[in-house]
Parts: structure tokens; sequence; C-alpha cells
């Protein structure tokens, strides 16, 4: 009775440790959501549901940002900073974006009135990035967490606004980089 025991014993062991080598081996790993947030760089940031990239009408200080065909363009590039922890000095989940180049005040940031598209200005505007569905959503702590999503606005291009998220596609946002 004891060796049908100890065989019994040794077969749900054998069982488990398969079961786990299948699992390793076939089943997706889960990421660290702060691994698959962008570093410090150089960005073209495009639409998920329209392809379209992010990309300020002029380079100057008060341009609305509206989206345009994806080009990867001068105008299109974007300097995302992300932010420490001024604790712990380690990366967090916040972010400044400004247009890339040389001209200083160009920062992104959503328009003072809600109902306008995004814009670039002086001024220092913080988001928070965070994963959704293989891309990122966009929050502004300006707007207590409104997230950037595209408001077409036919025979217009484009435009980039802020508001509740619902997680469509038209809230996910990809940063591909630009170097």
């Amino acid at each position: 009775m004891d060796r049908l025991k100890s065989q019994a014993r040794s077969i749900t062991t054998f069982v488990a440790i398969l079961c786990a080598l299948f699992a390793i081996a076939f089943c997706p790993r889960s990421v660290n959501a702060a691994d698959s947030l962008p570093s410090t760089g150089t960005y073209f940031i495009t639409n998920c549901s329209s392809g379209e990239a992010l990309q300020p009408v002029g380079p100057t200080s008060g341009q609305n940002v509206l989206l345009y065909p994806f080009n990867k363009s001068g105008m299109q590039k974007w300097t995302v900073t992300r932010l420490l922890d001024p604790k712990t000095k380690q990366p967090t989940n916040r972010y400044t974006i400004q247009l890339a180049g040389e001209t200083p005040d160009l920062v992104f940031q959503p328009h003072d009135i809600a109902e306008r598209s995004a814009m670039i200005g002086p001024g220092k505007s913080i988001f928070v990035l965070e994963p959704s569905s293989g891309a990122l959503l966009v929050k502004s702590v300006k707007r207590n967490g409104d997230a950037l999503y595209i408001y077409p606005y036919p025979p217009m291009n484009t435009e980039a606004h802020f508001g509740p998220s619902d997680s469509s596609a038209k809230f996910q946002w990809n940063f591909e980089g630009a170097n």
C-alpha cells in the first residue's frame, strides 16, 4: 500500500512539473506595466484608431495640435521626458511632452477651453501614461485624469481633445521612437 501511495505522489509531482513547464513555454508572460512605458527620448505619437500623428498647425506658441497623416516629418516629432520620483529618484509614469527642436516653450497641453483642440505653448503640463491594450492612454494631470482622444471635425483635420476615457482605440496612442 505504501508503494502505491509513493508511486501516486511521484506521478502527481511529475504531472505538476509538466504543467509548469507547459505554462512557461506556451503561455503569454505578464509584462510589468512600468516596463512598457517609454523612456525619455524623441517620439512620433500616433493614434491607434486613425493611424494619424499629432502635429501642431505651426511651430509657434499658441498653435492647435491636430492629427495629420503619419509621414515622420519633423513637425511630428515630440520630446517625451519621463519624470523621476523626487524621493526615490526612480522613473514614474508621469511625463512632459513638447515639440522636438530648439524652440523653447512649445509644450503640448490641453486647451484651457475643454471643447477645443490641444495646443502647444509655454508652461509645464504633466501627463500620466497608462498601458491599455498594447498601447498607451495619455492622461492630463491638469484635467484631473481626462485622456487624450481624437475628435473628428470634417472636413477639417481631426482634433486632439481631452475627456473621460472609454478605453476605445480613439483614446489609445503609440509612441514610436524617432531616432
